[in-house]
């Protein structure tokens, strides 16, 4: 459990991550209402419980989505070891993709986990975030955004996630 210090606030609970990711999957089946199949695909560890999600409240709407892999990397340095795929790649093309993670700070965990796409003829790409910070380094926007905040550079996004299911936001 996360203590309640003054360095550390909760900014959303369970309930309201539920409603934020049902209104995520209503605004991505609204751009994607048309298609045989959504792709969705999470980016380890809890951006693969948030496309676990986000999967399940897009299919109780109409279900075309299929979650189709998670994109493992090493978020800290993306270049010190291979990004890879549980999935495979040659399957997506001519496909639509959806790619999830809980937070974007920086942009570059997305950057990176996007470039596995490289070479692969994909119909589109689409990025999904619980929650967005403004201060970006890389040139990612994220298509849908649960909560978008103007953080401070010191502050920092905490999720925290059960096995199945995302918690908790914190600020500190």
């Amino acid at each position: 459990m996360k203590s309640t210090s003054s360095s550390s606030h909760q900014i959303l609970d369970r309930s309201e991550i539920q409603n934020k990711i049902m209104r995520l999957a209503y605004q991505i089946w609204e751009d994607h209402y048309d298609e045989e199949t959504i792709h969705i695909l999470g980016v380890s560890k809890t951006g693969a419980i948030l496309a676990n999600e986000l999967c399940n409240a897009l299919n109780s709407i109409r279900s075309n989505a299929k979650l189709s892999g998670v994109i493992t990397l090493n978020k800290s340095n993306p270049l010190s070891s291979p990004i890879t795929c549980s999935c495979n790649l040659s399957a997506l093309e001519h496909q639509s993709i959806l790619c999830v993670d809980d937070v974007s700070n920086s942009g570059k965990t997305l950057f990176y986990a996007l470039s596995i796409f490289h070479g692969v003829s994909v119909k589109s790409i689409r990025t999904a975030v619980l929650v967005e910070r403004r201060h970006k380094r890389f040139p990612i926007h994220s298509d849908y955004v649960g909560l978008s905040l103007n953080t401070t550079i010191r502050e920092h996004i905490e999720v925290e996630c059960s096995a199945e299911e995302v918690q908790s936001v914190w600020l500190q």
